[in-house]
């Protein structure tokens, strides 16, 4: 299945190449110059004496991973199944539910980590940054387990809500708390210590902060990677039974 939806997903982008070329090579640009341009002047280093914009760069990649996972599973969970097209029909093949949810939700994850890692091609064009080829491997490893978070929080509101308002509000509340609840952009030492305790503790932020010390210390949290992933596989087979029970409706 994974496969098929590799293929298909290819073919999408063949169709679509020069839109997808554009996104490309436009919002890593236009991060660079909203982002890391100014505020490199107002932090200079970040807590941990890091310079910021060696710093900020994970962070960007993150953001950018997550602007293009939304579309996929938008519409692949919500926007067929309230016009009762792709996932319908889908659904009527020799699969699991389970395995529906994790096919599309690794299709997805590999599509926004390939469009992260071109970014971060980019970044490294425009911006003098430097990382060894253990922490881009931790980068990878931790941007994977994030998407996985991401993707299933996304795919259970797809398939929560049925009308298209409260989802997109919801989805515009979800991308600020992406953006500027993670620490991606602003570190979690600059928000009052009740707030930074609440963000620190969402699923969402924990890959980022494992990155970070990593990168800082050279120390692998195995604790947080592994209630990461076993939170991920459980909430696949949630996201399955909710699948399973809108489909019979």
């Amino acid at each position: 299945m994974i496969s098929a939806l590799l293929k298909r997903r290819l073919w999408l982008w063949k169709n679509r190449w020069m839109l997808s070329l554009v996104f490309l090579l436009a919002l890593p640009i236009i991060l660079t110059v909203l982002i890391v341009f100014p505020l490199r002047n107002i932090f200079v280093n970040s807590l941990t004496d890091m310079p910021f914009e060696q710093w900020v760069i994970p962070g960007l990649i993150f953001i950018i991973s997550s602007v293009a996972l939304i579309p996929f599973l938008y519409r692949e969970f919500f926007s067929l199944r309230i016009h009762r097209k792709m996932l319908v029909h889908v659904s009527m093949a020799p699969y699991t539910k389970r395995k529906i949810i994790f096919g599309y939700l690794t299709v997805a994850t590999l599509e926004a980590l390939l469009i992260g890692l071109i970014s971060l091609v980019i970044f490294s064009i425009l911006i003098p940054i430097q990382f060894s080829t253990v922490e881009l491997f931790m980068l990878v490893i931790q941007l994977i387990l994030y998407l996985y978070i991401l993707g299933n929080l996304i795919i259970t509101i797809a398939l929560t809500i049925d009308t298209v308002t409260p989802f997109l509000m919801i989805s515009f509340y979800l991308m600020i708390l992406v953006i500027f609840g993670n620490g991606f952009i602003v570190e979690f030492g600059f928000f009052p210590v009740a707030i930074e305790s609440i963000l620190k503790f969402q699923p969402l932020s924990i890959p980022f902060q494992s990155l970070q010390i990593f990168i800082t210390v050279r120390i692998i949290e195995w604790l947080k990677f592994g209630i990461i992933f076993l939170v991920s596989g459980l909430w696949v087979i949630g996201n399955s039974f909710i699948l399973q029970k809108k489909l019979r409706q």
